[in-house]
């Protein structure tokens, strides 16, 4: 097994949300990021996908977009991003993926899921969707109360990935929003990856190639982070096995 990450596949085959009103990168995404996977994923990877799956703004306006998700290669698992507005609660999402016969999605909410695979041993995966910081420009008064809320949410994965953990595992951290702020500082996200020994951390969000986030791995607070927005990595996954590796 490898296990890759891919985030903001932002599909619309069910709405009229055409993107390459965005820039000509993604015109005809669904199609790269389709060839892109199955170029490299087989059945037996693991895909990481942080956010900003489907423009939908109800489950049933995602079906398409799902199945589509679903007929890639591989176990998915699946974080909500600040777009996915179709992302219903855990017992709908996944009462949707039994009527539909999708049985290689899984949704990580206030959750956490463990894999086992004999080269890489042991995984955990936890995570949040995030927010901005109170240092953002577009930063409100309302935002503060998100901002703890997602802070309490990635504690409650965590404790839930604890609950797993088996000697020697590896912990993968998903998020959608970037967990620092943009002068990458140490934040109340990345202290509660460290004091679970978190060994990388993906997100997605950013699609500007001169923001700060432009990670590749750099070390804050010692956790490996990694920008994983299709269209900042030429909508081909992420390998992480180098970051699970003893």
């Amino acid at each position: 097994m490898s296990v890759y990450c891919l985030a903001d596949f932002h599909l619309s085959n069910q709405v009229d949300k055409p993107m390459h009103k965005f820039g000509q990168e993604w015109e005809d995404h669904d199609r790269k990021i389709k060839e892109n996977l199955q170029r490299v994923l087989t059945d037996a990877d693991l895909l990481l996908i942080p956010g900003d799956v489907s423009w939908a703004i109800n489950l049933y306006e995602a079906k398409k977009d799902l199945v589509f998700i679903s007929e890639l290669p591989g176990r998915k698992i699946l974080l909500r991003g600040n777009h996915d507005y179709w992302w219903g609660t855990l017992r709908r999402n996944y009462r949707a993926m039994e009527k539909w016969q999708i049985d290689n999605i899984d949704f990580l909410q206030n959750n956490a899921f463990r894999v086992e695979d004999p080269d890489l041993g042991g995984l955990l995966i936890a995570g949040t969707r995030g927010w901005i910081f109170p240092n953002d420009p577009k930063w409100q008064k309302s935002d503060q109360k998100i901002f703890e809320r997602e802070i309490q949410r990635l504690a409650l994965s965590l404790s839930q990935a604890e609950k797993l953990r088996k000697s020697g595992d590896k912990l993968i951290v998903m998020t959608h929003f970037p967990p620092v702020n943009q002068q990458l500082a140490i934040s109340e996200f990345t202290k509660l990856m460290y004091n679970h020994q978190a060994d990388v951390c993906v997100f997605g969000h950013i699609h500007h190639r001169e923001s700060p986030y432009q990670l590749s791995g750099e070390l804050i607070h010692g956790i490996p982070l990694v920008l994983t927005a299709c269209d900042q990595v030429d909508f081909r996954p992420i390998l992480l096995d180098d970051y699970l590796k003893s």
